[in-house]
């Protein structure tokens, strides 16, 4: 993979670590965008984003992915027509189509070129395919990671051991959205699933599922005996948060979205400068297995369905 440069200054602006964005149908191509190049004008990065590329085939309103190609470009990003254009020209990826149907797809070009790739959320709408992209990762030395901005929540990372012992169980909650393009859980439940995994790595052993009109209900039950429970309601108000019970003591919050995509961006430059990925890859594939039998789940009418990832 390529050798980032150095982060110290010098009399000449260091060498710009370029990254190419592949997919344009979110609202993420112009945030990260700007986010990036604030950081790289205050010296805070190399990093830039330079080039994005598209397949035509959005998943999001054409009007929408028109204003947020536009704001891109404003930042500097330029549209190019062909893929390979896009990776010749770049350091590292990001893959941000909105369809996580095809982030294996938009992946695969640059992992096989051994280039450092984060994929926004979902990692990927199969398992079959979140274990291709570990594999490829793996197999071309292409370091890899996905995240929601949830996992970067300071009331996640700021939770207490010394007051609340040993952790026993968590109750999440978070915006329950659906997309066509995305049925059940990969679109919006994933937030609250990233959320409660950064609180509680897995393994998680079963999950069972229930959909309903106005909300979806997932119960979790790990390896070791902890579990949770998580809540995605489609009518209440725009806000994440829960309560986690420990041994000592008990802490509920909820999320302040001031500052949750500066700490997502912060992990990402850093991790393009050559840091370790802010979560590892395996985890994120336990994810989508988790996911996948939480639909099964459903289909079941709300059996325990074991997880295997």
């Amino acid at each position: 993979m390529p050798t980032p440069p150095p982060r110290t200054e010098s009399a000449s602006s260091p060498r710009e670590f370029q990254l190419a964005a592949i997919g344009i149908d979110s609202s993420h191509l112009p945030q990260f965008s700007r986010r990036i190049r604030a950081l790289r004008e205050s010296g805070q990065t190399p990093c830039r984003v330079t080039q994005m590329w598209t397949d035509g085939d959005h998943g999001m309103r054409g009007e929408q992915v028109e204003k947020w190609t536009m704001q891109a470009q404003a930042e500097g990003v330029v549209l190019t027509e062909k893929l390979d254009d896009a990776l010749d020209a770049v350091d590292g990826v990001m893959v941000l189509g909105v369809d996580g149907h095809k982030h294996l797809d938009f992946a695969r070009p640059g992992l096989e070129r051994g280039l450092p790739t984060y994929i926004d959320k979902p990692l990927a709408c199969s398992l079959e395919d979140a274990k291709e992209i570990l594999a490829l990762s793996r197999r071309h030395d292409a370091p890899c990671y996905s995240a929601s901005s949830l996992r970067f929540a300071s009331e996640v990372r700021k939770l207490d051991p010394e007051v609340l012992g040993d952790l026993v169980a968590v109750s999440a909650y978070g915006p329950g959205e659906r997309h066509d393009i995305m049925p059940g859980l990969y679109f919006y439940g994933i937030h609250t699933i990233e959320m409660v995994d950064a609180i509680w790595p897995g393994p998680v052993a079963r999950v069972r599922c229930a959909f309903r009109d106005d909300r979806d209900l997932v119960e979790l039950e790990y390896a070791d005996g902890r579990y949770a429970h998580l809540r995605m309601d489609r009518k209440g108000v725009y806000e994440f948060g829960g309560t986690v019970q420990g041994t000592k003591g008990t802490h509920a919050f909820k999320v302040d979205f001031s500052e949750i995509y500066d700490r997502l961006i912060d992990g990402m430059v850093r991790f393009f400068e050559g840091g370790p990925p802010p979560v590892q890859l395996e985890r994120l594939v336990e994810n989508v297995a988790l996911i996948e039998a939480a639909h099964r789940s459903v289909d079941a009418d709300g059996a325990w369905i074991d997880v295997s990832a």
